[in-house]
């Protein structure tokens, strides 16, 4: 049974669930894009009326907020016992990797606002570890949204950039004006597993810099 008919015959058995309509929703951006999700669309995928949708999501925003919800659910679990830069990294490595099982997982995410569960359960373990390692409050807080906003940026570029043609790169590279680009390993640049490690090394060594430097005064 293909999806849209699972959903009518869902549709057809009892009323529609909320968690029923974001599935359905995720489905149509995995397969169209973002770009491709309309209420009508998704109405329609659902063998019901738009109307009704908007009785469970007041407009499409409040629907994309679910979706986001339901994207950084799979980043939930238990943590390691462990120093809080393992812990800190295994949130964010998680937290990649939701966003990258769902198509345009970034982007939905960084388009939403919310405060249910899953996002409030991310941040809190965030900042629980940053917590435990000494930091103020006020760090704290600067901490997680640093590595949050890291993880977001570096997700959205790796879903961004699935048509680059290195060749055309290179064509375009004159060693007069680009020296330095020019004589670079440019596949580094698409090498998003080895970008994300190198980053997320970085940022955490630069908080244990800043942990020093604030037990230091």
């Amino acid at each position: 049974m293909s999806m849209r008919e699972s959903s009518r015959a869902g549709a057809r058995r009892g009323s529609l669930r909320p968690d029923t309509v974001v599935d359905t929703a995720l489905a149509l951006v995995n397969h169209g894009g973002l770009e491709s999700l309309t209420m009508r669309r998704l109405s329609d995928a659902l063998g019901t009326q738009p109307p009704t949708l908007y009785r469970l999501f007041h407009d499409k925003d409040a629907l994309v907020d679910a979706m986001a919800d339901a994207v950084l659910a799979a980043a939930l679990g238990p943590l390691p016992q462990a120093d809080w830069e393992a812990r800190v990294t295994a949130v964010a490595e998680r937290l990649r990797a939701a966003l990258l099982a769902q198509r345009d997982g970034a982007r939905i995410v960084g388009g939403a606002y919310t405060t249910r569960h899953p996002t409030l359960a991310i941040a809190d373990s965030l900042l629980a570890a940053v917590q435990d390692a000494g930091f103020t409050v006020d760090a704290a807080m600067c901490a997680i949204t640093t590595v949050f906003s890291y993880v977001l940026g570096e997700a959205l570029e790796q879903q961004g950039r699935t048509d680059v043609d290195l060749d055309d790169i290179k064509a375009s590279l004159c060693d007069d004006d680009y020296p330095h680009l020019a004589r670079s390993p440019l596949p580094a640049l698409l090498d998003f597993d080895t970008r994300f490690a190198f980053g997320l090394r970085t940022i955490t060594a630069g908080l244990r810099e800043q942990l020093t430097h604030q037990h230091a005064t």
